[in-house]
Formats: structure tokens, sequence, C-alpha cells
């Protein structure tokens, strides 16, 4: 090629280049051709469903027809958009300027590339190679790197460097693919990783951009260490990976922004890095790595009974099951390989190929070792019966707001039980200012959580701002084999002319129920409300007694039922949820409110129905005496029986207000003398068991 160059044929050295390119051993450059035949008939046999998506995928982007379909694309369409004549690379639909961004991604040519690489056809190759050119004349790199783009943000060149690359190594053998192109592909390669150099700063150390674009350059550098800077990007790679992974993850493994879709996308990043690296025969910081195995930890106790994140923050309701694939398998880790799929997924099969299809199935899947989990650092607390798909599952929050990202949802909490989402978030559902929902579903009102006089405690601004911040203020977590307790508060109500203190308490009697505890302390008169966001389908409350049931048909049901309904409201709305980004379903959600000074409390069980189970269990409120013969009040504590009349079990549950602190505070309920904030009595066999929870 040198040789060419110096006696000016040009084409002779691009021509020498290609054959060098796609010759090359480079680590995960080429596929194994010995074993392409049996790749191809597992994915056929294992992976029907998600070789049919990229299959269309690839049929649609021929067409020039655009529509983003992926579980992990970040900003999913719903909505597909053809382009008659050249492709708009700036074009925006309906005001979302995130469809524009997904288009420069260039996931689907990753489809291309595998469609191309599973049936020959010369048609898939063609698309890309002249998208590909037409993108590179018409979008040359910028002088200086900018967020004033739709086509490149650094977030999108980090991207685009890593679905090239894949792309390039399922198309590399199409005459398509022609020595100048490869030559031209290079150039534009180069350009990027330089724009990537140049562009850090210290967001990025913080952001979720600066791991997705560091990814996009450490892997050309990896992939063409032919580059004579290849090695200085190498060097940069690895540094800002341990930056980022350093400041962005909280120290029990969760990304600071609080959102589970960011915190895996960063994870997939890392553990792209990680297995590239490996590789090339390289070992990442230890630190790093520690912290990318915290991170897949985290999310496998995140994970609900389905599979699926909860949708905190700017969320979607995604089944984690490949990120905790690959992680089990590049960490050897058989408690990660639990949380993944029995056999190696489609996007895992192309990275580890047939050796690691092979090896994944040798891989002993094991147990976690604990059921309910917390991490106080970042304020995420998981309750669980079991790691069945059937098992009882509640998720809360008591953490900062995360960012951009973030949600008005402290205190919130998820519940899915017997198979089926019961109380959820709502989803974020678009990025654009120009839907009134964007705002709406970021609120307080929009969680489980608790207002006061229907003011959030966080104010949002808009799509990506805020000015009051609530902030929590502390939280409490018990966890043993019969019970588990969380308790949570936060200061956003403390700015008020009138301060307002609120605790919200949650006990789970394993394995039946939760009661849930919310309680406010002010001086003057204030409306407080609870709100409950159902899964689709039908709810219905009770005129007298407010109790609230979901109404699903051969499903199981959630019942809500209010301990003390004197001075209680409830009502219920319509409303609609948003599982996936640009998606929007209609659900109901149910609000209670009571209207008071000093403190003030409401408490409910919530009961868990499985399929077929007609009966609630019956709840009442028990009055409470001091060890003396004094009533208590109920601002001081408040105790309520539930019965289980087919089981002949009867649980009495104490909630005190005031942390007791003198032998005045030793209560009496039911001629049973006690001591405690949160205290648990049983009758059942004949037999009666006290316990002090708290």
């Amino acid at each position: 090629m040198k040789d060419a160059l110096s006696q000016v044929r040009q084409d002779d050295a691009l021509t020498e280049l290609h054959r060098y390119m796609t010759s090359r051993s480079t680590p995960g450059w080429q596929a194994e051709d010995r074993r392409k035949q049996q790749h191809i008939d597992y994915i056929q046999q294992y992976c029907a469903d998600e070789l049919k998506a990229v299959l269309k995928t690839a049929d649609e982007v021929v067409e020039q027809t655009f529509l983003f379909r992926f579980p992990w694309d970040m900003e999913r369409s719903r909505i597909p958009v053809t382009f008659e004549e050249e492709i708009d690379w700036g074009y925006v639909p309906d005001k979302d300027v995130e469809w524009a961004y997904m288009l420069n991604r260039h996931r689907y040519w990753v489809a291309l590339g595998q469609a191309y690489a599973i049936t020959g056809n010369e048609e898939y190759a063609r698309t890309f190679c002249c998208q590909l050119e037409d993108w590179m004349d018409r979008n040359p790199v910028p002088d200086m790197p900018t967020k004033d783009t739709l086509t490149w943000r650094t977030i999108e060149a980090g991207l685009r460097c890593a679905n090239w690359i894949k792309a390039l190594s399922y198309i590399q053998d199409s005459p398509l693919l022609t020595p100048t192109l490869l030559a031209k592909v290079m150039i534009s390669l180069h350009e990027h990783s330089e724009y990537l150099a140049l562009s850090f700063t210290g967001w990025k150390n913080i952001s979720n951009w600066g791991v997705l674009e560091t990814c996009g350059l450490f892997q050309t550098a990896l992939y063409f260490p032919e580059f004579t800077r290849a090695k200085i990007w190498r060097q940069l790679g690895e540094e800002r990976l341990g930056e980022t992974a350093r400041i962005q993850v909280m120290a029990d493994g969760i990304h600071w922004e609080q959102s589970p879709t960011y915190h895996h996308e960063v994870l997939v990043c890392f553990l792209d890095c990680i297995r590239l690296a490996r590789m090339n025969g390289l070992e990442l910081q230890d630190e790093l790595q520690q912290k990318v195995h915290q991170m897949a930890v985290a999310s496998l106790y995140w994970a609900k009974p389905n599979h699926r994140q909860p949708m905190l923050g700017d969320s979607d309701d995604s089944d984690v099951r490949s990120i905790l694939t690959y992680a089990g398998w590049l960490f050897q880790d058989s408690v990660l390989r639990f949380g993944g799929y029995d056999h190696m997924d489609y996007d895992n099969a192309w990275l580890f190929g047939m050796n690691g299809v092979e090896g994944y199935e040798q891989l002993i899947a094991e147990e976690p070792p604990y059921l309910s989990r917390s991490f106080t650092h970042s304020g995420h607390y998981m309750m669980r019966t079991g790691w069945d798909e059937q098992d009882l599952y509640l998720y809360f929050h008591c953490g900062p707001l995360g960012g951009g990202h973030g949600h008005a949802d402290l205190l919130h909490f998820d519940l899915h039980a017997f198979g089926r989402d019961m109380l959820t978030d709502l989803g974020r559902y678009n990025y654009s200012d120009h839907t009134p929902l964007r705002k709406a579903l970021k609120e307080s009102a929009a969680h489980n959580t608790t207002t006061v006089d229907g003011i959030g405690f966080t104010e949002i601004t808009d799509t990506w701002s805020f000015s009051q911040i609530a902030k929590p203020t502390g939280s409490k977590w018990i966890s043993n084999p019969d019970f588990d307790y969380v308790e949570g508060s936060h200061d956003g109500y403390r700015h008020l002319d009138d301060p307002v203190h609120l605790l919200r308490r949650i006990i789970f009697i394993k394995p039946y129920y939760w009661l849930l505890v919310d309680s406010f302390s002010c001086r003057q008169e204030h409306t407080f409300s609870q709100h409950f966001h159902f899964a689709p389908g039908a709810v219905q409350m009770e005129d007298e007694t407010f109790i609230c049931r979901t109404k699903n048909e051969q499903e199981a049901n959630l019942c809500i039922i209010p301990v003390n309904v004197k001075g209680l409201q409830g009502k219920i709305d319509d409303g609609v949820i948003s599982r996936e980004y640009n998606l929007l379903e209609p659900n109901q959600h149910a609000v209670y409110a009571r209207t008071g000074k000093g403190t003030v409390s409401m408490m409910q069980m919530l009961y868990p129905q499985p399929s077929g189970e007609p009966f609630c269990p019956l709840v009442e409120q028990v009055p409470i005496y001091r060890h003396t013969g004094e009533p208590v009040d109920a601002v001081q504590a408040e105790a309520c029986r539930i019965s289980f009349p087919e089981r002949n079990e009867e649980h009495i549950i104490v909630i005190s207000h005031e942390v007791p602190s003198s032998h005045l505070d030793s209560y009496v309920v039911e001629g049973i003398q006690i001591f405690g904030e949160v205290v648990l009595i049983v009758f059942a066999n004949g037999q009666k068991k006290v316990t002090v929870i708290k």
C-alpha cells in the first residue's frame, strides 16, 4: 500500500487497504466462518421472534422506511416514516427532535448487517453502503463539538461509531463495500474519534453522555489500531471510563440519574468496553469492573418478577434479561445468570458467537442470596416473597431527584403480584415540551406518593428543568424472613408558610399483604392526598367503605382497604400510562384525601388477590390504651385488626406517630401490653406472637 501511494497509484493503494482490512485478524472483526451455519441455526431456533423483527426492520430500511422498534432503542417510535426520494437526515416529525437523533444513531444499519450475514442478500449490503455514503457526503464533521445540531451531538457520534463498526463487520465481505467506500468510512470514523476526543468536559463526567460517547471512542480505537491516534484514543477511553464509573455510579451500584433505562444504557456500554478490552488481551481497571458488576447486581434486584425494570424517572417497561445474560456470561457469575435468559438471547448470540452460546449453557444458574434488598445510598428498596414469576414484589423509592431524567417521585412505590403489575409508575411518553403530557407525567401527582394542598413537592419547569426540588430527609430499612419495613420522608413541603413534615411507612407481612401508613404534621389546616396509579384495567371504589379493587377477570387483583374512613374522601379518575416512548394507554387512578391539622394520617391495607380468590380480609380500627388505663388519641398511635376468617388467623398492627419515650408510651391493645413504634401481634392456631418491628 505504501509503495502504491508513493507511486501515486491511488486505486491500487485503496485496493490493498481493502484487502488488508477485510482479511486482518483484529479480535471481533471477523465472524466464525466455520460455525456460521450453526450460528444461523441457533438464532432461527431460539431467537425466531427477534430475527423476525430484525428482518422486518431491514426490509423497511431498504425501502427507506424507518420505525424504531428494538427493545433498547432509547426513544422508540410508533408511526413509520418513509422517504420517497433522498433521506432527510434532519427530519423532525411531530416536533419530536428525538426522532431525528434516533435516525442519526444508525442502529437500524446493524439490522441490515445481520440480515445480510444470515441471508447473503446483496440488497441489504447495497442499502447500507448507499445510505452510509449519503450520510457521510451530506453531514460533514463540524469544526468544533456542538449541541446545536441534529446529526453531530457527541452522544450520536459515539453511538454511531459502535453501530457502524458492527454493521461493517457483518457486511465487509460484500463486493458492494468497495475499496473507495471503505476508505471513506475509515476517514469518517477517524473524524468521529477526533471529534469525541476533543469534546469531553466536566459535565460529561457526570452525564450518561460521557459513557455512551466514550464507548464509541474506545471501540474505534480497538477495532482500528492502525490509526496513528488509536493509542491516544484508547488511553483517553480508559481514563474516561474509569472516571465516569467512579463519579456516576453510586456506592450501592445504581446510576445517579435515578432512571433504570439510563442505568442500563450506561451498564451496556461499560459491558461492551470490558468485553472488547478482554478480546484484545486488556483488562480495564479493577475499580471500574467492580462498579460495573455492582450495577448488574442492582439490576438483578431491581427487576420485577416479570423480569422488567420499574418505570422510575425517564424509563420504559423494558425486560432486563438480555442485559443480565450479558453480565452473567461476561463476569462468569451464576447469580447474574439466574436473572438472565435460560438460553443466550439474540443480541448476545451475535456478541459471543457459538462458543459463548455453548458456554452459557454450561454456566449453572444460582438463586440470589437475598429476597428483599435495600440500596440505601441511592434510595431504592425492594421487597419480595421469592424469585418466581408469581411472587409478590414491592419497590419503594426515597432517593435524590437524579437530574433531568428524574421525576417528582419521592416516596413512590410499585406493586407487582401474581404475575401482574398492580400499582405502577406512569412512564415518560415523550421528551418534547409541545405536549403537556411530558410535564404532567413528571409531576408528583403522577406517582404513587402523597401531595399537600394539590401542590407538587418538586416543581417541574419544563422537560429537563426544575425549580423547587424536594430532597429525601431520611429512611429506615428492616428486613427479616417474616416481614420487611421501610420508611422515608422528604423536605418538599417544609418551605410552606406553615411547614408540613411527612412520613411514609410500608410494612410487608410476608407473604400476604402490605400496610401503608402516611402521616403528616403541621400547625394549620391542609388537605393531604394519596395517589395510586394502576396498570391498565378496570378499577372500582365502594361508596361508603372506600375500598378500591381492580377488576381483572381471570387474573390477579389488588384490594386497597382503608383502615379509618372517618373524614376520608376517595375517588377514581381516568388517566394514561406510557409503557414505551411515544406509546399511550388508558388507565385509572385512585385518590384518597383527608383534611386536618396537627398530626393527620391515612392508613390502608394493600392486599393482592391471586386469580380466582373472591374475598378480601376484614380490616377495622382497634382502640389503644395506656398501661395506666387512659385511651390513646389517634394523633399519638393507631391500631388495626386484619382478620383472615378462611385461615382462622388475625393480625393486629400498632403504629405510633410519636417515638415511644417514656413508660406512659407502653400501650395495651386487646389486653396485650406492648412497647415499640411499630408492633405486630399475630393470633393463629390458638397461639399469639408479638413482634416489635421497630
